[in-house]
Formats: structure tokens, C-alpha cells, sequence
């Protein structure tokens, strides 16, 4: 009896922690020329039907724009946008995850930098201290400006997902990088591991590899160098890896919805998700303890839980097919 109702206890709790929310912010900054207007906006329509398409709600969609085509867009000027940060506070449950998408132009400020909106712009500590007030919720947050490398450093934290697409303020071009971000969710191409969803890595790869391949088409030099930053130290990756320090929590983060018993994936499905996150918490452990092992013992316990976690995938793809 006590082992049926724990397993009736595990089989819920797996399926309450798969079945959080999202809500995603997206900002379209001003764009100065009509051009970049556009564009802007083009970027975050794009981005919302994609969230759209991949099961977010339309009530946990917020979009703000400098100067709006449609009647999707709220104003993006600083006051709206640290009002729909209070706004997705008071809705999100503690476990739901937040993504703030940044589109637009910036600029530096000394060893800081400013995202451009209407009127007075928002500063990286600015944009820091509203998210600060999200608590311990799991953000994504993205900013595609040019000269957004700053906001890495004050944005960085635990369980969170940060990327700029410059890797310091003094790359003031307009950066190629925001458009190709979100292609990986709008288009087809970003899905490595074939598994019909797209991760913040994948995303992240996507887009800078995007980006090489367009200045080396145009035969120019490169001049923006995305980062991300996963582990909190607010140092940030041009090249973060699967299993990387900077990467490991963006390879398991999708815009897609989660699957759980409310989208209709079956008892085995959220048992093998679950199992899935357990095996990846476990190799994120053994690399932080890699220093205080035996060379031979580390690689032995690797190579074991990268084997079954690839055989777990397989069947995870196989099952969700």
C-alpha cells in the first residue's frame, strides 16, 4: 500500500513540475529609421507566433513597441516595461519560468549600457533590479542590441539564462544576431538533436553560427560576438557547450510549452522527461566535483550517465514521435 501511494505521490509530483507556465515579454525598442522599424517589429511578431505555435498561452504573451503596425503591441517605453514585469509578478507561480526578449538598439554608458526605448532609456541595472523583484524564478533573458554586452555582468544570477549579442559595449554595429535568434524558433535548421523542439542552446548556436556565416558571405570582418551566461558568474561564453560550465542549463530550457498530463503526454512520456532531468542534474553534479576525483573514476561515471541519458533521449524521441 505505502509503495502504491508513493508512486502515486512520485507520478504527481513529476507531472506538477513538468506542467509550469511560461510567460514571455517581448520588447521592441525604438528604431530610429523606418528601416529598422520594421524590422523590429517583424522580429517580435515573428517571435510571438513562434511562442504561439510552440503552446504559450496568448494571456502570458506581453508585447511592447517603440511604434507599433498592430493592435498585439502595447507602448515599450521604460514605465510600460517595468509595469509588465510587475504584472507577469503578480501572475507567474513560483515554479513557472519568464522569458524577456530585447529587441532594438543600444548603446554604452561608461562600463554599463542602455537598452533604447522612448523617451528615457532602460540601463542594465535598471532592467536588473525589476527582474530582481521575479524572485527566484527561472528566467531567459535576451538581449539582441547592439553594445548589450554589459547588461551580462548585472543580469547574471542563479538559474538563469542570459545572452547579449555583443560581447561588450564597444560593439555598437547593429548586430545580425536578434534576426537569426529568432529564425531558430520561427524556421526550420536549429533543432540539432531532432527532437522537435528548440533549446536556448540550440537557439544560441544557431544564431551565432548564423551570424559567421553571413559576415564571411559578405567577406567583412566580424564585428559582434554573442555570449551567454548559465551559471551565474556573469562572465558569459562566446562557445558554451552541452555540457560546458556556460550552456548546461540553456540545453535543457525550450520556449515550447512543457509536456505534461495537461497537454495530453502520457504517464510514461512524464516519467522519462523526469528521469531525463534527474540523469542531466546528475552529470551537471559529478563536473562540479571533476577536481576532487580520480581521472579514471570521473570518466568511468561520465561516460555512463552520457550513455544513458543518449539511450533515454532515443527513446523519449521514439516515444514522442
Amino acid at each position: 500500500m505505502k509503495t502504491v501511494l508513493a508512486a502515486c505521490l512520485l507520478s504527481l509530483a513529476s507531472q506538477t513540475a513538468l506542467a509550469l507556465q511560461h510567460h514571455l515579454l517581448i520588447v521592441s525598442g525604438i528604431g530610429g529609421t523606418e528601416e529598422y522599424r520594421r524590422q523590429f517589429n517583424s522580429q517580435a511578431e515573428r517571435l510571438r507566433q513562434a511562442a504561439l505555435d510552440a503552446g504559450l498561452a496568448r494571456d502570458n504573451i506581453v508585447m511592447l513597441a517603440a511604434e507599433s503596425d498592430g493592435a498585439n503591441y502595447r507602448p515599450a517605453d521604460k514605465q510600460s516595461l517595468l509595469r509588465a514585469i510587475r504584472e507577469i509578478d503578480s501572475r507567474a507561480g513560483i515554479e513557472d519560468r519568464v522569458f524577456v526578449i530585447l529587441i532594438g538598439h543600444g548603446n554604452a554608458r561608461g562600463d554599463s549600457a542602455l537598452f533604447n526605448l522612448p523617451g528615457p532609456d532602460i540601463s542594465a541595472d535598471e532592467l536588473g533590479a525589476a527582474l530582481d523583484l521575479l524572485g527566484e524564478r527561472q528566467l531567459v533573458i535576451v538581449n539582441t542590441a547592439s553594445s548589450s554586452g554589459p547588461f551580462i555582468r548585472r543580469l547574471a544570477a542563479d538559474n538563469r539564462i542570459v545572452m547579449t549579442a555583443t560581447a561588450s559595449g564597444q560593439e555598437f554595429h547593429a548586430p545580425l544576431f536578434g534576426g537569426f535568434f529568432v529564425s531558430a524558433f520561427a524556421e526550420a535548421g536549429a533543432d540539432r538533436d531532432k527532437d522537435e523542439r528548440i533549446s536556448m542552446l540550440e537557439a544560441f548556436d544557431f544564431a551565432r553560427r548564423e551570424v559567421q556565416r553571413s559576415y564571411d558571405s559578405d567577406k567583412r570582418l566580424l564585428t559582434e560576438h554573442a555570449l551567454l551566461d548559465d551559471n551565474g558568474d556573469g562572465e558569459g561564453s562566446l562557445e558554451p557547450g552541452e555540457y560546458e560550465t556556460d550552456g548546461m542549463l540553456a540545453n535543457r530550457v525550450y520556449l515550447q510549452q512543457p509536456r505534461s498530463a495537461a497537454t495530453g503526454a502520457s504517464s510514461d512520456l512524464i516519467a522519462m522527461l523526469q528521469r531525463k532531468q534527474e540523469l542531466e542534474q546528475s552529470i551537471r553534479d559529478l563536473k562540479r566535483q571533476r577536481e576532487t576525483m580520480e581521472r579514471d573514476s570521473y570518466y568511468d561515471r561520465l561516460e555512463s550517465l552520457l550513455i544513458d541519458l543518449a539511450l533515454l533521449s532515443r527513446k523519449i524521441r521514439a516515444g514522442d514521435s
